[in-house]
């Protein structure tokens, strides 16, 4: 129980700290160009971090599951992942927009919150590899943070087909009713 409440933690400050490092952002003020790229660096190194954190959870969670508990679990731990990078990279593509608002065009002009359900969608949209959201990202900072979350993705997708143990029969039952035909 108590390994169990010191992932959860590390999962809410995985989500918690990009709000936090942005209201130490704005209130720093007017900052140079260096301290502004410094302080950039600094965010998309959390973002790396926050990223492989939530993925290496993500996968001990799957090997338990694939050894211990039932179907369902898999389930319900494969959609709180998606929510939870969703969520980080939701938050992330806010603070980005709202410190300069054409690193992403096409975004809804209306209050903070319909902005950030805006990106929510565009997350997980982005997540799921079918991005119909009209967002783009429009400059390096913005495509840097969009092309770590396909990556992640993408990353994501491969491990856990590689680690789940029923997706190897599924696939010899498929090759087996190939080569019947």
């Amino acid at each position: 129980m108590k390994k169990k409440l010191e992932k959860s933690k590390a999962t809410v400050v995985t989500l918690i700290l990009p709000i936090l490092m942005y209201l130490l952002y704005k209130s720093l003020g007017t900052l140079s160009n260096f301290e502004f790229y410094l302080y950039l660096a600094f965010f998309y190194y959390f973002i790396l971090m926050s990223v492989m954190s939530l993925i290496i959870e993500f996968f001990e969670k799957i090997y338990v599951v694939n050894e211990e508990k039932p179907k369902y679990h898999l389930i319900s731990e494969v959609l709180k992942f998606i929510f939870l990078i969703s969520i980080l990279f939701s938050t992330n593509y806010w603070i980005i927009n709202d410190n300069n608002s054409s690193n992403f065009l096409n975004v809804t002009k209306g209050n903070k919150f319909e902005i950030f359900l805006d990106f929510f969608f565009y997350s997980l949209t982005t997540f799921i590899m079918n991005n119909s959201s009209e967002i783009k990202p429009n400059t390096i900072i913005a495509k840097a943070v969009v092309l770590t979350q396909i990556i992640a993705s993408f990353t994501t997708l491969v491990l856990f087909l590689s680690q789940h143990k029923e997706f190897g029969n599924i696939i010899k039952q498929i090759e087996d009713r190939i080569n019947r035909k």
